[in-house]
Formats: structure tokens, sequence, C-alpha cells
């Protein structure tokens, strides 16, 4: 299993892992990542192996004899382990491993989260077996579309059959206020959080409105300080454990547009504003938005023009409405794709099984 650097490309690996042994429970699963990124400590924790490669972002000369090398490595990794696939999720990791299943003949598997893929994907839908879109939109960049199956990306969340206010009571919310859920994801977002702090000390929430707030680990000694004291309906996290619970609590979300955060907000039925991540490869996050705010299900407010006043007008205009929120959320389960980890299991348990027949012919 080859994905790494965020959890963006790291979670796929392992919902998919997973998904695969609730198929075949004697299956085996080896992770590869590099040191520099968050698989060191999700993986282990997951309860899966993982191996270091040395690999880096593709830049010049010295990048291409890196990826020689590393492929090279994985190479004999995939001796080692004896391994009958090999699947990749992204990341810089993924290019070695793309290439050493290549020169092994190892059936390859890709999986592409975003509407962009990255340059990794493109290689390897050369060489794959199957590429998993997580978009329909990626398949257009790919530089073979034959083996492309759009099934959603592989989120493992189910928005459990409890009782809202129950829930909201148990996060220290009023249970009876309309909530906004705000997340910028494990890490936080500074930009969100300051234009959330912004907009509370000028103006304020909507009447009977209240806020649960993922702010990131780093973003909450300071604004968890600046809240003491003050009488803000806001309930305050620097990681949220069970985010399945966190939208059922909602009634709308501000995240980013990362493509796990948009799959379990399809999943959770949310109307969404999203504020990408400006910064992402090739801009993803946007055109991950763009997919959202197209069919309805989503309000986008780039960094760039993100102000607290533009926020809490999207805001109003969304919450203060009951039906366009029933459309919002219609149209976000309409981009849902709660099956998709079984689904790109699935797939893969049966292409391996055909190699073997086929390999007893």
């Amino acid at each position: 299993m080859a994905g790494g650097g965020t959890g963006g490309h790291i979670i796929p690996a392992i919902n998919i892992a997973r998904e695969i042994l609730k198929i075949d429970t004697n299956a085996e699963f080896l992770f590869i990542g590099t040191e520099r990124g968050m698989e060191t400590k999700i993986v282990p924790n997951a309860g899966f192996e993982l191996k270091m490669v040395e690999a880096r972002p593709w830049k010049g000369i010295s990048s291409l004899k890196n990826l020689i090398a590393s492929s090279g490595f994985v190479a004999q990794i995939i001796d080692d382990f004896r391994c009958d696939a090999v699947v990749g999720t992204g990341g810089y990791v993924s290019a070695p491993a793309i290439v050493a299943a290549k020169k092994r003949k190892i059936p390859l598997f890709i999986q592409e989260q975003n509407t962009f893929p990255g340059l990794a994907t493109k290689l390897g839908s050369l060489f794959a077996k199957k590429v998993f879109l997580g978009f329909e939109q990626a398949k257009k960049f790919l530089w073979r579309k034959s083996r492309a199956i759009f099934s959603g990306n592989p989120a493992n969340i189910t928005i459990p059959n409890r009782d809202r206010e129950a829930v909201r009571r148990e996060f220290g919310l009023s249970p009876n206020y309309r909530t906004i859920l705000i997340t910028g994801g494990s890490q936080g977002a500074s930009a969100l959080n300051e234009t959330m702090k912004i907009l509370l000390e000028r103006s304020g929430l909507p009447a009977n409105t209240q806020v649960l707030w993922q702010c990131g680990n780093r973003g909450f000694p300071a604004l968890d300080s600046w809240l003491a004291g003050k009488n803000f309906p806001v309930v305050l996290k620097p990681f949220i454990d069970n985010m399945a619970l966190a939208y059922l609590s909602a009634d709308i979300v501000i995240a980013r547009s990362g493509a796990l955060t948009l799959a379990e907000i399809a999943i959770a039925k949310l109307p969404a504003i999203l504020i990408p991540y400006p910064h992402s490869a090739g801009n993803h996050q946007l055109k991950n938005a763009a997919v959202f705010a197209d069919a309805g299900a989503a309000v986008v407010i780039e960094q760039k023009d993100l102000t607290p006043a533009l926020l809490l007008s999207s805001i109003e205009e969304i919450i203060t409405n009951p039906a366009r929120m029933e459309e919002m959320s219609k149209s976000a389960w309409s981009l849902a794709k709660p099956d998709a980890g079984k689904m790109i299991a699935r797939e893969i348990v049966e292409a391996l099984e055909n190699e073997r027949i086929n390999s007893l012919k």
C-alpha cells in the first residue's frame, strides 16, 4: 500500500485495506511511506506494518535519479514481501511504487482522490489494472483512460441513527439551536479560525445559532484563551475524535475542500460553505469544491476573498432558508458514494482472483 504525506493519501489506503480484510481475512498488507509524512503515526496506529522509503517531489534531474533509486528499493521490498499487488493512493511515495510494480510485473491499482490527478496517478494510469476515481472529472486528465472507474472516495464514516438533540448535548451544545460545524481538518486552518474569531467579535452569530468548532491543536491554546469569559455560543475543540457525531449535530458545515472531507460531507448530507486551501497541488481543492458548487451542494469562497462579513452573509443566506438547506442537502447526497471502499476492495480482489485463475491455464 503506497500512499503518504498527508491524511488525504494515507486514510484511503487504510480504508481500502480494511475493506479487503472483510473479504479475505487472510490478506496481508505492507505500507510504504517516508519519514516526513503523517504515515509514521497514522499507519502504525491503524495496526499496519510500515516500511520507509526515500522519496521526494518531482523537480528536475535530481528527482529523476531519486525516483530510479527509490523504485529499486521498493522493488526489493516487493520481492521480500512477495506481494500480489501494489495499491497507490498518492503522495511522493506512490511514484516509486508505481515504477517498481511495472518493473516486477505486479498488478497495480491506483486510487485518485481529487478532481485533478497528480503526476504519479497520470503515470500509473499507463500500467494500472484499474484506476479508481474519487471524482469523475479526473478521468479526462489521465494518460490512459480505459481502466478508469468512478468509485468515489473511500471515506470510512457512517452517520449514526441517533437523536440529534442528545448528540448536541454530549458536545455541550444547546439541543435546539441551529448548529454550524467548522473544521479545517485535523490540523485546523488558521485562515478559517481567524475569520470566525473576527466575525464573532464584530457581529456575533445569527439568532439561535451556535458553533461546534474544530480548530486544530496548534490554534487551540490561543483561541481557548481568547474565548474565556466571553459569552459566545461556541464549543471549541482542538480535535474531534468522532466526526460522524459532529456531522450529525450540525445543520451546516464550513470546511476546506480536501477530497475525503467532501466525501464525508456528502455522506452526511450537509449544506457546505467551502474555503479551498489555496496552496494545494494544482489548486485541486478549488477544483474539488467546484464540483459541489456546480451540483448546488455548496457555496465556495476562495481564501483571497474571505472576509468575516462575506462569511456571515453566506451563513445567513443558507441557515435562515430551510428550503435552500433542504435542496443543498439533497444535492450533497447526490454526490455521496458511501460504499466506495467496499466497491474498490471487491474490484481489487476479483481482479487478483482472475489473475490467479489465468496463471493456472
